[in-house]
């Protein structure tokens, strides 16, 4: 595991994201099948709306976080002159388990999430792994997700 704080800024250009659906503050490390990500909530972003953080955007945390660590793999391990992605979007989720919205209610602007990937296994251009959004002990969000990615000619 590389552990080394990048941000998303930074590797922007090989992403298919751009703001405001950049939800990624920082990868916090990574490696060819594992990684962490920092998010620090803002008010104003997409990912929440008038009762506070929505429950569904922690899947895309998780989608856009296996994104972002896979890049970086590419990108800072493999090769420098790596193609950015052209393509990548959430396939399916399954096992998904989803804190309350009581819960999602008390996040506030400043708040850090960390979002950790696991167990990563590519077929092709479809990527399984497990995902779990956390501020500091407790628990938003896990699931299992299926992702599509396809690199630029």
């Amino acid at each position: 595991m590389i552990v080394r704080t990048i941000a998303a800024k930074e590797i922007e250009k090989y992403m298919p994201h751009r703001p405001p659906m950049v939800w990624i503050d920082d990868v916090l490390e990574f490696s060819e099948k594992a990684g962490t990500c920092r998010v620090v909530l803002k008010m104003d972003a997409h990912y929440m709306d008038e009762s506070g953080l929505r429950a569904s955007a922690c899947l895309e945390f998780i989608a856009q976080a296996h994104g972002f660590i896979s890049v970086c793999h590419h990108i800072y391990v493999l090769n420098p002159d790596s193609k950015p992605l052209s393509k990548a979007y959430l396939a399916s989720f399954k096992d998904a388990r989803l804190a309350s919205p009581e819960i999602l209610r008390t996040l506030r602007t400043g708040d850090e999430l960390q979002v950790y990937i696991e167990g990563v296994r590519t077929m092709g251009q479809i990527v399984m792994f497990t995902g779990r959004v956390k501020r500091g002990d407790l628990l938003l969000c896990e699931a299992q997700l299926k992702t599509f990615k396809e690199y630029s000619e």
